[in-house]
């Protein structure tokens, strides 16, 4: 079975986008390689799929070499007002080195955004725009005024960027956009998850074709926006049957997924016998055995009692079996439970969870855990789609 995950959750839980007007981006290098001048500007469009994240080379005359990417950041709330408006910046190389590394900038309608960059034989010139500090009416004959630096080559760095420009014997890092085992447990397994690409969205990562996604019992409302279901499944692998109560909160404040567990020598509290009796997430917490993700942090259940006694969810998982990627050092496997996402699903009469972030700087791992009998948890795979280096 495969499925994008992220549409699902949207189908699951009946959340909605209003259709409106989106804004793209991208950028154009003016490639004066007679006069030695690069010129690169980015732009706003409406309604139009855009961007890339491309480079884009320049060779001068002269013989300097210049390449250009842009990147945008990942729509961490694709709900709200400005929600769906991700982070721009552009990184730019010179012979090699990085002399600009995700510069923002910002757009403020169709048309040049408010940054401009020069590149010559002498130097690199940074330039932003902004509105005139003028009190009378705006005139839009007026030209934005810009406030330009520029930085002379002695000051630029040399060193090459050993990952975008490596030599012939240098380790090469795997491409941007291609799905990476980290970790396989077992590696005819999580050999089965595939990278499925969403049409301008994030990548997704699709079940094993035998795998299969666990439904719910029931659903019912949360008092902020997301739901909780009801499920009757195996949830830790002891070969039992338990009732599971699942808040799928999307909030901003909270984006993701906690799991109640109750067994069969948990007596519920009467307000939580029947999911949709009660919104109360703390009622949940209270009278839940156990409480997922949150006991996989410490196994001692202060997480879980955190949660509970005081609604402090501010935990976070960390990944034993791998650290981060040799190509970034700062990309370290951590999660917060506030925004992660569990998937339940079955194979071959095991329970696991397919987790993702909704982190910004985490939305490209992915981990496939397997609960076990006294609720530890054992990592099965570990997925890493690689980003784009800027």
């Amino acid at each position: 079975m495969r499925f994008t995950l992220a549409v699902s959750l949207l189908f699951a839980f009946h959340i909605t986008m209003s259709r409106a007007d989106c804004m793209d981006y991208h950028f154009r290098v003016d490639c004066d390689s007679v006069n030695n001048r690069a010129e690169i500007v980015p732009y706003a469009v409406w309604n139009a799929n855009v961007y890339s994240a491309a480079p884009q080379d320049c060779t001068l005359a002269s013989g300097r070499i210049i390449r250009v990417k842009m990147g945008l950041g990942p729509v961490v709330y694709p709900y709200g007002m400005g929600g769906a408006d991700p982070s721009k910046w552009l990184s730019v190389w010179v012979d090699k080195a990085p002399v600009l590394s995700h510069t923002n900038f910002g757009c403020v309608d169709e048309g040049p955004c408010s940054l401009r960059i020069v590149v010559t034989t002498k130097g690199l010139e940074v330039c932003r725009s902004g509105e005139s500090s003028e009190l009378s009416q705006p005139d839009s004959s007026k030209k934005p005024l810009e406030n330009c630096e520029f930085t002379p080559n002695e000051k630029l760095s040399t060193a090459r960027d050993v990952l975008e420009f490596p030599s012939p014997n240098e380790k090469l890092r795997p491409p941007a956009g291609s799905l990476t085992t980290l970790f396989a447990k077992e590696k005819q397994f999580c050999s089965q998850f595939q990278l499925l690409s969403q049409p301008r969205g994030r990548p997704g990562v699709g079940l094993p074709n035998s795998a299969k996604a666990i439904e719910a019992d029931a659903y019912s409302s949360y008092e902020y926006a997301g739901g909780y279901q009801q499920y009757t499944f195996d949830i830790n692998n002891d070969g039992k049957k338990d009732t599971v109560v699942g808040l799928h909160s999307r909030t901003r404040y909270r984006d993701g997924d906690i799991y109640f567990v109750y067994t069969g020598n948990t007596v519920p509290n009467p307000a939580v016998e029947k999911v949709g009796s009660t919104h109360s997430e703390l009622a949940y917490a209270k009278s839940a055995a156990r409480i997922l993700p949150h006991y996989w942090s410490d196994y001692v259940g202060e997480d879980e009692k955190q949660l509970a006694d005081k609604d402090n969810d501010d935990g976070a998982y960390l990944a034993k079996s791998v650290a981060a990627p040799w190509w970034n050092s700062n990309d370290k496997p951590i999660f917060r439970f506030r925004y992660w996402y569990l998937w339940p699903f079955r194979y071959e009469q095991s329970t696991y969870f397919l987790t993702w972030s909704q982190e910004g700087d985490k939305q490209h791992w992915y981990l496939v855990l397997r609960p076990e009998s006294k609720y530890q948890v054992t990592e099965m795979c570990v997925f890493q789609v690689v980003q784009v280096k800027y």
